[in-house]
């Protein structure tokens, strides 16, 4: 059974958010990844922050593959989006809460890894899988490749960026992170199924 790892971060898994042309999946995590946590007099919950001095527009970009400019675009997305605020110090950025219906819990050091290795779209991804895993029972379930193009807002009317999909579920697959089987059914279609999304990257023996 999944357990909650105490270094945790959120990350928003509705389309409200993942489908939003505005919404950089990565940028958000390596902000989550960078945060601290405080717990501010009155308040119930452990906020997180991220000090202004703590990056630039510049790092941001060479972090995920993006020009600083279109790095800082982003940003200021993140903020219209309401996932975080200027602290009223301005000295540092405040990561908004979400309530867990509309946010997953992902550890620590999968989320760095994630941020580390792999591309846009491939947090959000892996959060829908995530989240309809525990939603089943932690039992399989059928996906369909158009169910993670809706979620993540990549057009559907088309096939061909069907590969960026397929090459994300094969690397979190690589990763340990998910497993599938297929099933063959009379009428020669293949129906694909989730059968097990783990929280932790499979340690590799040296």
């Amino acid at each position: 059974m999944l357990k909650i790892q105490t270094d945790s971060r959120q990350v928003p898994s509705i389309e409200q958010y993942t489908a939003d042309k505005k919404y950089h999946d990565l940028l958000y995590g390596v902000l989550q990844e960078m945060s601290y946590g405080e717990k501010l007099p009155g308040d119930d919950i452990i906020s997180r922050y991220v000090n202004k001095k703590d990056f630039t527009y510049q790092s941001l970009g060479d972090r995920i593959g993006l020009k600083r400019v279109t790095a800082s675009k982003y940003f200021n997305h993140l903020i219209e989006l309401g996932l975080i605020e200027e602290d009223v110090k301005g000295k540092r950025y405040k990561l908004l809460y979400l309530d867990k219906s509309i946010a997953t819990l992902i550890p620590f050091e999968t989320l760095r890894k994630l941020n580390n290795s792999l591309n846009h779209n491939a947090i959000s991804v892996y959060v829908y899988l995530l989240k309809r895993y525990i939603a089943a029972g932690e039992q399989e379930y059928i996906y369909t490749r158009n169910q993670l193009k809706a979620f993540c807002g990549i057009a559907i009317n088309t096939n061909s960026n069907d590969e960026v999909i397929s090459d994300i579920l094969q690397v979190l697959e690589l990763l340990g992170l998910i497993e599938r089987k297929y099933v063959q059914t009379e009428d020669n279609r293949t129906i694909t199924y989730i059968t097990c999304v783990r929280n932790r990257i499979k340690e590799i023996e040296h």
